[in-house]
């Protein structure tokens, strides 16, 4: 197995942007690119006109073949979208798309370049039973399914809940608030910021560039605990950069001031940091970040390739945070009302951080 270092990962998510980094290690990046499911983005980004001839003809071949798969793979995609979509709509549902999906809705340069592991759909709370009864009509089956006032501390919410149907590309994952901060307990909010958008016979939702960063930031640092757990996630990385230079000004101060000081904060800035660090923005020079932070990023480079410090400088960042303690929770639960339910939520919080490292993630 080839050694993966963050200056290979950087190698990586400069060569994605399209740079060309001197003495290119095609092994060692092929391999991280499949590690971070980055390899048809990588593909994209090789077999363009200017850049195949520098490129080892066994590794063209491979991309090329992963890049004419992904571009199947997205057309059946984007045909199951359109047909939940209007399957919604009939329901009287408004979805949005989030994550990939909402990539998928974009018009780009190359509809291979961005693999997607699955759909995912937001509805309202009020709908989620409604949405899933709908999907169901139309041949998906729940394979994961927390049920109504499944959500810790919301009894309002329900989990995210998983159907498929064998005859598609992916599954569909839906949810009706995004896991994190209290504070984005309202998907008004994500409305709000969105755009309806025609799609086959119904419409459907797209976030701004803003939410969908929003959002983004909040599925990895706070859902998936990448904060904790010193993770990077390329693949969601990318689509923040390409968000943020599609067109929209992003306003980091105003994104940094949605989350409150401590802990939510210190995860956003360490995401802000490490973007700058792969991909050289966005400029952060104008935000007060603190130093916390910053030892994260560090803790970031030296634990990549180093699966064996996981643990240990997990340990070492929770005793960091132990001040920030009653905003830890991912589902936005409210303070404790009693010790036994802090306990609980503690322990719950404790194995998450704990468990193996998800798919995708360097």
């Amino acid at each position: 197995m080839t050694r993966i270092d963050f200056q290979v990962l950087r190698s990586l998510a400069a060569y994605l942007v399209g740079e060309d980094p001197p003495d290119m290690d095609w092994d060692a990046i092929v391999e991280l690119a499949n590690q971070t499911i980055t390899i048809t983005a990588l593909a994209a980004a090789a077999l363009s006109a200017d850049r195949q001839r520098s490129i080892p003809d066994d590794v063209r071949q491979y991309l090329a073949v992963i890049h004419a798969s992904n571009l199947k793979r997205n057309a059946m995609l984007a045909a199951q979208l359109d047909n939940a979509a209007e399957c919604l709509n009939d329901a009287g549902i408004e979805p949005i798309v989030m994550k990939g999906a909402a990539i998928l809705m974009e018009e780009t340069s190359d509809p291979a370049g961005r693999i997607l592991t699955d759909l995912d759909l937001l509805v309202r709370p009020a709908r989620m039973h409604d949405a899933i009864r709908a999907l169901q009509a139309i041949g998906y089956e729940v394979r994961i399914d927390g049920g109504i006032g499944s959500w810790p501390g919301d009894p309002d919410s329900h989990l995210p809940t998983v159907l498929d149907r064998p005859s598609d590309a992916g599954s569909i994952d839906l949810h009706c608030r995004p896991k994190g901060p209290a504070s984005f307990k309202d998907v008004e909010w994500l409305y709000t910021n969105s755009r309806r958008v025609p799609l086959g016979g119904g419409y459907i939702y797209v976030p701004s560039g803003f939410a969908q960063i929003v959002y983004l930031v909040l599925h990895d640092q706070f859902q998936d605990g990448d904060y904790w757990r010193g993770l990077i996630d390329l693949r969601h990385l990318l689509d923040i950069v390409r968000i943020s230079q599609a067109g929209e000004q992003i306003d980091w101060a105003k994104f940094r001031s949605l989350f409150a000081r401590g802990y939510e904060q210190n995860a956003t800035d360490t995401q802000i940091l490490t973007l700058h660090a792969l991909f050289g923005a966005p400029d952060f020079s104008e935000l007060k970040i603190g130093v916390l932070p910053r030892r994260q990023l560090d803790r970031r480079k030296l634990q990549l390739g180093k699966g064996y410090l996981r643990h240990l400088l997990t340990v070492v960042t929770l005793f960091s945070e132990i001040p920030h303690y009653p905003s830890w929770d991912r589902y936005g639960d409210s303070s404790p009302v009693s010790s036994r339910h802090g306990w609980t939520r503690l322990t719950r919080e404790v194995r998450r951080i704990f468990r193996r490292k998800p798919l995708g993630k360097a």
